[in-house]
């Protein structure tokens, strides 16, 4: 059983306790009632309407899917208020030649690299950064050659689980949810994956 399971048994059952050891009717009901709520609460799948960040993270997931093609990418770098016709694709080449460090990953076994020019932008429980995938090094930014392009985005659930090491103790532990996790994979990544 899940951990979370075992906490919900209990907290189940320490209400149970206090709903039948209380004298007045109008608690006893307010606090099975309450509990009900509560455990509804954190089970119950996204809400459109108390979580509303989540649905614009999904949304934003959702851009991975679409054909590669200038609408894709306008839509994605309009996030980071800018466009292909106002990109500058000189200091993008001049910033891959300089900066082999932290915004460029090569992934060896797809042959791909990934270049970010752009730090994450943060709002609130919501993360995303784009990201170029080239198929091959040698290739260079220009306008002409499209490089793929997919966003990379990431929400706090704000749903606490207990978590721990082995033999050090435990800890409350935060999920995140990636693009991944709402079946958005990248176009390149998933065509990949198919062959």
């Amino acid at each position: 059983m899940s951990i979370s399971t075992i906490l919900s048994y209990l907290i189940f059952k320490f209400i149970y306790r206090i709903i039948f050891k209380s004298q007045k009717k109008i608690s006893k009901f307010l606090v099975f009632l309450g509990s009900i709520g509560l455990i509804i609460f954190y089970y119950t799948p996204y809400s459109f309407y108390l979580e509303p960040s989540f649905w614009q993270f999904r949304r934003i997931c959702k851009l991975n899917e679409l054909p590669n093609d200038e609408y894709k990418y306008n839509k994605i770098l309009g996030y980071f208020d800018t466009n292909l016709d106002t990109l500058d694709w000189e200091e993008l080449n001049k910033e891959t030649q300089i900066a082999h460090s932290s915004p460029i990953a090569i992934d060896y076994r797809r042959k791909v690299i990934n270049y970010s020019s752009s730090t994450p932008k943060n709002k609130g429980r919501l993360s995303y950064n784009y990201v170029f995938l080239y198929p091959h090094s040698k290739e260079k930014f220009s306008q002409q050659n499209l490089p793929l392009i997919g966003i990379l985005t990431t929400w706090q659930t704000r749903r606490y689980f207990l978590d721990g090491n082995e033999g050090s103790g435990f800890y409350w532990s935060e999920e995140v949810l990636t693009c991944v996790d709402v079946n958005a994979e990248m176009q390149y990544l998933r065509n990949n994956n198919e062959q």
